[in-house]
């Protein structure tokens, strides 16, 4: 039978956590160098209270983090004192300079090893409610990828069956026969089971119980990435 294995990517195949504290430094330092006060004004707590100013009147971007992060810098921008349209433009330049630095991640143990033995035998896909770019040579994983399928290229967000659905038809296959692999129970392991679709979760190390409240169990359960093959093989009998 032909398989289709997907792959979230933050928390599943790297902690997405020094990532972005990384990239939000690195946009301090940005931000600082162009415009003195700036980063004392709009820090990263801040921010967070024009995000939720921006999801008031724009709530439909809720889902996409790359819509929503330019927006909150169009506003602070504007707020710092900047004509609309100077503002919006240097928003896009410092979201490209925020988008770069989100991709320098630390992969977890054994990520390569085992996307290259997965690699051998089944078709590999990313479906993901972040904003990384898995063929972003920063990354450097995307030989192993057929494609992605990201929430905000989309318009939908994981659970929505749509996400998983795009994949199936990306994949020229049923969506029955999509294996996909994430740490999140309800984006991840209800979103693919809810469509049809196998779940594997990624709860690594064994540090969480599943809580019946986020829904259907997933299909396996894993604790390392070094037991995905014999997961999804077990899967498929």
């Amino acid at each position: 039978m032909s398989v289709l294995v997907t792959f979230d990517l933050d928390n599943t195949l790297w902690d997405v956590t020094p990532v972005i504290v990384r990239a939000e430094y690195a946009m301090e330092s940005w931000f600082e160098e162009r415009f003195p006060g700036f980063a004392q004004h709009y820090s990263v707590s801040a921010q967070d209270e024009l995000k939720r100013i921006v999801l008031a009147r724009l709530p439909d971007i809720a889902f996409n983090l790359t819509a929503l992060r330019l927006e909150v810098y169009k506003l602070a921008l504007k707020k710092f004192g900047l004509p609309s349209e100077e503002g919006d433009l240097i928003a896009e330049s410092a979201l490209a300079h925020f988008c770069e630095w989100r991709q320098k991640v630390d992969l977890f143990p054994h990520v390569v090893d085992v996307l290259e033995e997965l690699s051998q035998d089944y078709s590999l896909a990313v479906i993901t409610n972040g904003n990384a770019d898995v063929f972003h040579p920063y990354v450097g994983l995307g030989q192993y990828f057929d494609f992605a399928i990201r929430a905000d290229q989309l318009g939908v967000a994981k659970p929505d069956a749509g996400v998983f659905s795009a994949a199936a038809k990306t994949a020229k296959m049923d969506v029955s026969q999509i294996i996909h692999i994430g740490d999140h129970p309800v984006d991840d392991v209800f979103g693919a089971s809810n469509v049809g679709a196998k779940s594997i979760w990624f709860n690594r190390h064994g540090a969480r119980r599943w809580d019946d409240e986020w829904g259907t169990c997933s299909s396996a359960e894993v604790h390392s990435l070094l037991e995905l093959p014999t997961a999804i093989r077990s899967l498929m009998l």
